[in-house]
């Protein structure tokens, strides 16, 4: 009636309404990456690290341009690229939790979201959180349930986290769990 338009549901939106939705990814390539099947090819992060500086410095349109990025780039192909620059050029004092908060909650650019859960990795979230919560919201689907995995076994609770999450889990999202578990027990015996 008034011409306004709805705002399409966030990937955050459709997951926690329904971790099984369809969001035209199925966490098949983590797995292979995972499983040693397929080694991620790494990618130049320029074009991110200057959308996560226009973060920093407040600029409206950084978002759209992290998000632009990852509209061509997979989160696990510019993870060493990004923690390069990060090492680099000391950007470990910066606060990412605002910045992962935003790309789990409001993106709706999958690899954009899948960074969002990389980036709390850089926070302590052994409390429940909000970023922590996100997390294991958005680790129920299977697209995201490798990066929610990591994270979780990366945190103070480390154990507990990722058990918590990973019995919840089925399909795909189980198979990384319990790669990730063996793992974990194979590099416990050694």
């Amino acid at each position: 009636m008034f011409g306004f338009k709805k705002k399409p549901k966030t990937l955050y939106e459709k997951i926690t309404v329904d971790p099984h939705v369809d969001i035209g990814d199925d966490g098949s390539y983590e797995l292979a990456v995972l499983r040693g099947e397929i080694r991620p090819e790494t990618v130049e992060t320029d074009a991110l690290d200057v959308g996560i500086m226009e973060y920093f410095a407040r600029e409206a349109f950084s978002i759209e341009h992290i998000e632009s990025f990852f509209k061509k780039h997979r989160a696990l192909e510019a993870i060493p690229h990004f923690e390069n620059w990060l090492y680099a050029f000391d950007q470990m004092e910066r606060p990412f939790l605002g910045l992962s908060i935003l790309l789990m909650r409001d993106s709706q650019v999958i690899e954009a979201a899948k960074f969002g859960i990389y980036l709390t990795q850089f926070t302590d979230l052994s409390h429940k959180t909000q970023a922590r919560v996100i997390v294991e919201n958005l680790g129920r689907h299977d697209a995201f349930s490798y990066y929610a995995l990591d994270t979780l076994l990366k945190s103070a609770d480390a154990t507990h986290a990722f058990y918590d999450l990973g019995s919840t889990l089925d399909g795909l999202g189980h198979d990384m769990y319990d790669t990730m578990a063996r793992s974990l027990l194979e590099k416990g015996r050694k």
